[in-house]
């Protein structure tokens, strides 16, 4: 979770932070990678509205709303590049962001992609929070998520908001630039055409 803290605005973050919390007072070394809302996540929520309706059907509030995005390949090469370490001081957080886009240049880059007029909907947190359960998502994910667009709509139009800051954690652990939304929307372009 990119925020862990006991105040932090979703149970699954709260939670993760009493983790983090067992693992530091374990004493066994443990460093945490905080990623944010992967690209992977983003795909899945949009599977069911882009490719039929060219929609995206997201309670986010305002084209304005920003939020801190990362692929998974550049979680998993943070993760590796800290394995490898020969040591890290122990407790360390290392925050992994990718990109901080805007929903406006979220629609712009699926749209250019795909060669499609891409609009986005808002809907109310109740239609998706029922739209998703009636998918299968898991409840307690549902929470968390819904929890976590309110969160944006606060916090995704205020660019100092240090939740948002962009990192080197990437590049230095990883070993390579952060990979873009557009290359990312690239690859999965032909999924995410598929009605």
């Amino acid at each position: 979770m990119l925020q862990s803290s006991p105040d932090a605005p979703t149970p699954r973050m709260r939670q993760n932070y009493l983790s983090e919390q067992v693992f530091d007072w374990a004493g066994i070394g443990a460093v945490h990678v905080r990623a944010t809302v992967f690209y992977e996540n983003l795909r899945s929520l949009v599977r069911s509205s882009l490719p039929a309706q060219d929609t995206i059907r997201l309670p986010w509030g305002s084209d304005l709303t920003k939020a801190p995005l990362v692929s998974a390949e550049d979680v998993a090469r943070v993760a590796v590049g800290l394995l490898t370490r020969p040591s890290l001081p122990s407790g360390t957080s290392y925050p992994v962001i990718g990109e901080v886009l805007a929903l406006r240049e979220i629609i712009a880059t699926f749209g250019h992609v795909l060669g499609r007029d891409v609009r986005y909907e808002e809907i109310t947190d109740e239609e998706w929070r029922r739209d998703v359960l009636a998918r299968g998502y898991n409840p307690h994910a549902v929470e968390h998520l819904s929890q976590l667009w309110r969160s944006f709509r606060t916090f995704g139009q205020r660019p100092d908001a240090a939740r948002f800051a962009m990192t080197d954690t990437i590049e230095t652990l990883g070993g390579a630039k952060p990979k873009t939304f557009e290359a990312f929307v690239r690859e999965e372009q032909n999924a995410l055409a598929a009605t």
